[in-house]
């Protein structure tokens, strides 16, 4: 499982200069393997709307696989990362090392250049009809605009009727992983020092769970999608997943970061309360009582507990 995205760190390079030159090598040799693809596949993986509009004005069939049992133009559009596009259309390795030296504000403009790209390729390709929920083994698109972190991607794929709960293992993995499953491990992989860096995996995480996302998916390396949450220690995503009906762990595990944040005081206070539910029910009661005897004579009483449920994330804290 990857990460499309480099750190984006102020001061800081998207890579140290080795890893800019093994990632100039390894893009080069995936582009390699491209050449025998149909020139849709190809327009696809390169983002090249222009290419994709001309390939399905000449008729060519929408879901065309790139080889046999290979992927669709949009699953690749979805997969393809953005790396590979940046060193595609530097065409050296010598381009893709300037690109990786360049400051950081100069990245995330060529960033967000490419994600603009992608999204109006996957908006042509569904508005001609591709399957938002393609067979085969490869992830579905949706899975892989999870992993790119761009929640209007994966918004425009919900909305197209992709597969909130789709399971797949795509080789080399060695255990099922849905949409879900993704947007939690890539944001436990971009947290560091706290703080997250990326893309608003939130969001899809939210997004997700709102479109029926399974909430309580295979457990991945015998671990639950909250134990991987709590892991990961990104508080703010605790919540979003408890609201939507993950369940919150009570087997002790010695995992040595799970432990820590395993005993952060919001999920001490749970624990105390009986679990999400019966925390986020206290949680509300307190702020009536708090908020009814201020607003009785400006509004009728029924009025306040809608209104707080509209200002307040009851049981986020």
């Amino acid at each position: 499982m990857s990460i499309a995205h480099a750190s984006y760190e102020p001061g800081q390079p998207a890579f140290e200069p080795a890893q800019a030159q093994a990632q100039a090598t390894f893009h080069a040799a995936q582009l390699a393997m491209t050449t025998g693809w149909p020139a849709i596949a190809q327009a696809a993986h390169a983002l090249d709307l222009d290419a994709l509009r001309r390939e399905l004005a000449a008729g060519v069939a929408v879901d065309l696989l790139s080889m046999p049992g290979g992927q669709t133009p949009l699953q690749l559009n979805c997969h393809v990362m953005n790396t590979t596009i940046v060193y595609l259309r530097g065409g050296t390795a010598d381009a893709f090392l300037g690109w990786a030296a360049q400051p950081t504000e100069r990245r995330i403009v060529i960033d967000e250049g490419i994600n603009a790209d992608r999204l109006a390729c996957v908006e042509l390709l569904l508005a001609h009809g591709a399957a938002p929920n393609p067979g085969g083994d490869f992830f579905t698109p949706l899975t892989d605009a999870v992993a790119q972190g761009s929640l209007a991607l994966v918004n425009v794929l919900l909305d197209a009727g992709s597969d909130a709960s789709v399971l797949r293992t795509p080789p080399p993995l060695e255990f099922p992983c849905s949409p879900l499953s993704m947007a939690v491990i890539s944001l436990t992989h971009l947290v560091r020092n706290g703080r997250v860096i990326g893309y608003d995996h939130i969001a899809i995480v939210d997004a997700l769970l709102k479109a029926g996302a399974d909430a309580n998916p295979p457990e991945i390396k015998e671990r639950t999608l909250m134990e991987w949450a709590i892991g990961g220690g990104h508080r703010r995503l605790w919540p979003v997943l408890l609201r939507g009906g993950t369940l919150l762990p009570t087997r002790e595990l010695n995992w040595a970061s799970y432990v820590t944040h395993r005993a952060h005081p919001y999920l001490q206070k749970l624990d105390a309360a009986g679990g999400w539910t019966a925390h986020k029910k206290a949680h509300r009661a307190k702020m009536l009582a708090i908020f009814v005897p201020k607003f009785t004579h400006l509004l009728p009483p029924e009025l306040v507990p809608l209104i707080l449920e509209f200002s307040f994330h009851l049981g986020f804290y």
